[in-house]
């Protein structure tokens, strides 16, 4: 497995553009992070120290943020809200909301089973649980209270949230993605992929949404009626972080082996890959990219890796 991986990161260096710079925010590796939908911040869990805020602009460390005072928090989910200000921090049973502005906490929760994703829904204090137990719960971090639960059949290793608030995503270990509404917990569409789910996300309205399946295919499905648009990969690469645009036309897919993915939406075609540049390409962990986004600014881009380097894009 390692090797494998090994080897398709030295295909990737001969036939993919190098990223412009890239960016060490810690030399241990990160447990999960995030970036910002500005691409301004960047939140990670390193192994060793605990979260810290980074602004990107001038890589300065504006934060150490931890769940216990002098114990640092092993992150299993970070996650930031749509404008920045606000960013969430989970490990399996604690979860902390956070000014990013101030560096305060905000809410400190305990949660009522082991997390494995979060997201903050736009436009209020809920934040979206993808939870071990079988469930994805929608839950008020202002006053701990548990505003709805979804129920799959299998673990749920992957949420999304649309940016007006209204519509998740779920995926799960039972095979399958489930479109909801979180005003009604009705279901929009779902579909059964056979394999687990690894990874989904939401277009900005709501209208498409991306699923990548273990050993199985990356594609893009309309949320409506669950028809399948495009399928960018026969067999899954090792998507491990998925953004669309604010305008829906373009989508970014990270992977394990340190690959970015630029595709256009109405087509479905790839129209760039880059390969993160690691310190020691032999080491076997930090290899994957933990998060994407697009910059305020045309063809530029932003990447987290496992191995605590933050990458700009360029194409």
């Amino acid at each position: 497995m390692r090797l494998s991986a090994a080897l398709v990161l030295l295909v990737g260096f001969a036939c993919s553009p190098k990223p412009e710079q890239t960016w060490e925010l810690t030399a241990q590796g990160i447990y999960t992070g995030a970036i910002s939908a500005d691409a301004e911040f960047a939140l990670v869990g390193s192994l060793n120290h605990g979260a810290s805020l980074w602004r990107i602009t001038d890589y300065e460390r504006l934060f150490d943020w931890n769940h216990k005072a002098g114990v640092p928090v092993e992150l299993v989910a970070a996650a930031f809200s749509a404008d920045g200000r606000r960013a969430v921090t989970t490990d399996p049973r604690t979860l902390v909301m956070w000014n990013t502005q101030t560096g305060e906490s905000l809410q400190y929760w305990g949660t009522p089973g082991a997390v494995l994703d979060a997201a903050l829904v736009p436009g209020s204090s809920d934040v979206f649980l993808g939870m071990e137990d079988h469930s994805a719960i929608l839950f008020d971090a202002a006053d701990g209270s548990l505003k709805r639960t979804l129920l799959h059949e299998g673990q749920v290793t992957t949420v999304g949230v649309s940016e007006d608030g209204k519509t998740a995503a779920t995926g799960s270990d039972d095979n399958r993605s489930i479109v909801w509404s979180l005003a009604t917990g009705d279901k929009r569409s779902e579909i059964d992929h056979g394999n687990p789910v690894r990874k989904v996300a939401l277009s900005a309205d709501s209208s498409l949404l991306l699923t990548a399946v273990s050993n199985d295919r990356v594609a893009i499905w309309r949320t409506d009626n669950g028809a399948l648009q495009h399928v960018l990969h026969r067999r899954n690469p090792g998507i491990t972080s998925a953004r669309f645009s604010a305008d829906g036309n373009l989508l970014l897919l990270g992977t394990v082996n340190r690959q970015v993915e630029l595709w256009k939406v109405a087509s479905g075609e790839r129209l760039k890959r880059w390969t993160v540049k690691a310190e020691n390409p032999w080491h076997p962990t930090g290899s994957a990219i933990l998060d994407v986004a697009f910059t305020n600014r045309d063809s530029e881009y932003r990447a987290l890796a496992g191995d605590g380097r933050l990458a700009d894009l360029r194409g």
